[in-house]
């Protein structure tokens, strides 16, 4: 019998489910439900079928759980601090978005919205933004500069 814990959250896999838990109607079941097994299970589908990430349902809640956790953590400590402090986002990465997905803030397109605010702030670190397609290799090099070999051409550089 497999348990829910084990691997660590990849940055890549906790996107996914940021853009999963972004969609509104995910949003809205979660807030009024406390029986929310079915909706973890969907939200594990709509990882793997949307973004190719394999979480069970348990994986999905305690991450969900955690990070809800870490943010109401991060928002306290900078509250202590004072504002001086540096932002919340200081101890805890992907702050901006669950605060984003709590409080109901820019979020009226859901998923999209969420995916362009994770890969715009990728883009911003200088790193690949969109994922690649299936006839693509991505090649990621130490200074930040990558290069896509398509199957059929030659490579293409990017910076």
């Amino acid at each position: 019998m497999e348990r829910g814990g084990g691997r660590h959250w990849t940055d890549d896999e906790v996107r996914a489910l940021l853009c999963v838990w972004a969609d509104r109607r995910v949003r809205e079941r979660l807030k009024c439900t406390l029986r929310n097994k079915s909706i973890f299970q969907e939200m594990a589908r709509q990882m793997q079928r949307n973004f190719g990430v394999i979480r069970n349902w348990k994986q999905c809640r305690t991450k969900y759980k955690n990070l809800k956790y870490d943010y109401k953590t991060a928002k306290s400590a900078h509250a202590v601090g004072g504002s001086g402090a540096g932002g919340p986002g200081k101890y805890m990465k992907f702050f901006d978005e669950v605060e984003a997905i709590l409080l109901d803030r820019g979020l009226d397109n859901g998923t999209m919205e969420m995916q362009k605010r994770l890969y715009d702030e990728e883009m911003g670190a200088g790193r690949l933004q969109t994922p690649a397609s299936e006839s693509e290799v991505v090649i990621e090099i130490d200074d930040g500069m990558y290069s896509v070999c398509s199957k059929y051409s030659s490579f293409v550089f990017k910076g």
